[in-house]
């Protein structure tokens, strides 16, 4: 048979197409593990359909189970819980937390971290912990709500969670100055919420949105804002009374848990078998 040599531009060549097949599976890797670093439950937006009278409320722990949900029981915690034993927290039945990532001030408008954000993330992932974060909003725009999510994501490099980010904006009552969010419209801080959600969302994180019977009457659009999954703040009540699909609810802000100083809230998060 006739033996040809391959020339050193025909090498050069085969190099370069071995080369581009090794750098195109690496990005798709890259890509691969890109898309799974986001939350990995992802809530039901439709009415849960729960049955609150069948709730277990042992020693104010609320579970819940029946032929279609089971649930799981939570907390939400910050700096202002100080140093956490979470090795306690879980052994107390804790199956997950909400993490305080960082706040806007208030007055300022400047991002802050949380001083135990770091703690607290370290802590609950080495126990074994479902860990999701909220931010707590003070954003007078939109783009001021994409650059709290641009932000939540910068923080969130390299870790990974479980559960949603959390937004969370509330009123802050001050005595000697103004808060910035003061006189905002409704139609404005339901566009901030959706400018979060849709931010965070190309970052591969779902939202939630925490909020209470009020806020979701007389502050949010409701309307506006119904693709996004609801974590319900209501106190003291057997029964909610809310007028929207919620998959969180925290009934309390005075619960008790081992290894934590002081109180702390306490939440069910009501999950579709299968889920």
């Amino acid at each position: 048979m006739d033996k040809r040599r391959l020339s050193l531009p025909q090498i050069l060549l085969g190099i370069f197409l071995i080369l581009a097949i090794i750098l195109s599976m690496a990005i798709g890797k890259y890509r691969q593990s890109q898309e799974t670093e986001g939350n990995e439950i992802i809530l039901p937006i439709d009415e849960p359909g729960i049955d609150f009278e069948k709730i277990d409320r042992t020693d104010n722990r609320f579970s819940y189970e029946d032929d279609r949900y089971t649930s799981l029981f939570g907390i939400d915690v910050s700096t202002y819980q100080n140093e956490i034993d979470w090795k306690k927290v879980k052994e107390d039945g804790v199956e997950f937390v909400f993490i305080r990532i960082g706040r806007r001030g208030a007055t300022t408008g400047l991002l802050y971290e949380d001083d135990l954000f770091e703690t607290n993330y370290a802590g609950a992932k080495e126990n074994g912990l479902k860990v999701g974060v909220y931010f707590f909003s003070q954003a007078i725009s939109e783009q001021e709500a994409r650059e709290e999510a641009d932000w939540v994501r910068k923080h969130l490099s390299g870790k990974q969670i479980d559960l949603p980010v959390i937004y969370d904006c509330e009123e802050v009552y001050l005595e000697d100055e103004t808060a910035r969010m003061e006189g905002l419209d409704k139609e404005q801080i339901t566009a901030n919420a959706r400018a979060f959600a849709e931010r965070i969302a190309r970052h591969r994180y779902e939202t939630i949105i925490y909020t209470n019977a009020y806020w979701a009457q007389e502050v949010y659009d409701m309307e506006e804002l119904s693709d996004i999954p609801v974590w319900l703040a209501q106190y003291d009540v057997d029964i909610p009374v809310f007028e929207h699909p919620f998959v969180i609810w925290q009934y309390t802000d005075s619960g008790t848990i081992d290894g934590i100083e002081g109180t702390v809230d306490l939440n069910i998060m009501f999950l579709p078998k299968g889920e």
